[in-house]
């Protein structure tokens, strides 16, 4: 069985030497030498191949894509500084929105325009607001923008309703404003009292002014002193003098007896003042009487 097995197996072939034999075997064990000695180099350069791509280029694709994304990011630059350039155009119109009997429209205009401090996109929006809520009748305003080139405005105008003080006027909700050129509201009725107290004096102005309508009277004036006692002057010029307490039922007690007893020396003219602060009756303040011969010297 050994013999077999030793004479299965191939000798190595015997290296001639002599000849053309010799000189090709020598050729060949060279080859087979300098392959063994290349199989490491071979290996090397496959791996960079495998790592630097197909084509060996690997460098390529990440500027690829670093230069499109400059490209675009440039492109979105310049688109964005294009559309912003034709938002930010300049106001050629301004719009209005609202009632406005006190206030200069065109006046308003310019003042909003100059407010804005640059383009329709690029304007200070609540700059304008504050500006033109400054204005004394401006009771509230909303800006905003109105492509291609409008700005417009929600203007609510003040609705004067009484007098406060010397100088001022009373909105609806109690809220003192200051315009100019308050005589041409001389008619509105007058408050005078602390000005933390305007919208309760408001409020007590209604329901006392609806009360003495209901006698035919009208209170023309309102105040309240700061230890808070109230007077009334009625449109026939006399003086109510009120009091602190019981302001209601001391007035239902007022014009009761004024309608039973005191509404003829009224109209004529008699009275000046009726105190209502007692609590079984009232004071009555006569005119000084005219005499005869001063009313002919008169």
């Amino acid at each position: 069985m050994l013999k077999k097995l030793l004479s299965s197996e191939q000798p190595e072939a015997e290296q001639p030497r002599r000849g053309a034999s010799a000189t090709a075997y020598k050729r060949a064990e060279k080859s087979k030498t300098a392959a063994k000695e290349s199989d490491p180099a071979r290996i090397e350069l496959a791996w960079m191949q495998k790592l630097k791509g197909i084509d060996g280029d690997w460098w390529l694709k990440p500027a690829t894509i670093l230069t499109a994304l400059a490209v675009f990011v440039a492109l979105a630059d310049y688109s964005y500084g294009v559309m912003y350039n034709w938002l930010d155009q300049p106001v050629e119109q301004v719009v209005f929105e609202g009632q406005t009997r006190h206030l200069d429209r065109h006046q308003l205009a310019a003042s909003s325009v100059a407010l804005m401090g640059g383009g329709l996109l690029s304007a200070d929006l609540e700059a304008v607001k504050e500006g033109i809520q400054a204005n004394p009748w401006v009771y509230q305003v909303g800006v905003t923008r109105r492509w291609p080139a409008a700005l417009y405005l929600q203007v609510t105008e003040e609705v004067p309703v009484a007098r406060w003080g010397s100088d001022g006027l009373l909105n609806h909700e109690g809220d003192i404003f200051w315009p100019e050129q308050l005589s041409r509201y001389s008619g509105l009725p007058l408050l005078t009292g602390p000005s933390g107290n305007t919208a309760m004096m408001m409020s007590e102005y209604y329901d006392l002014n609806q009360m003495l309508r209901n006698a035919g009277l009208q209170l023309v004036e309102l105040k309240l002193e700061a230890r808070g006692a109230w007077t009334l002057i009625l449109d026939n010029d006399i003086r109510i003098i009120v009091g602190r307490d019981q302001v209601v039922a001391r007035l239902e007690r007022f014009l009761k007896i004024y309608t039973q007893r005191l509404q003829a020396e009224a109209k004529a003219g008699r009275i000046e003042q009726i105190d209502i602060r007692y609590n079984n009756g009232i004071a009555v303040k006569w005119r000084p009487q005219v005499s005869t011969e001063e009313q002919q010297k008169g």
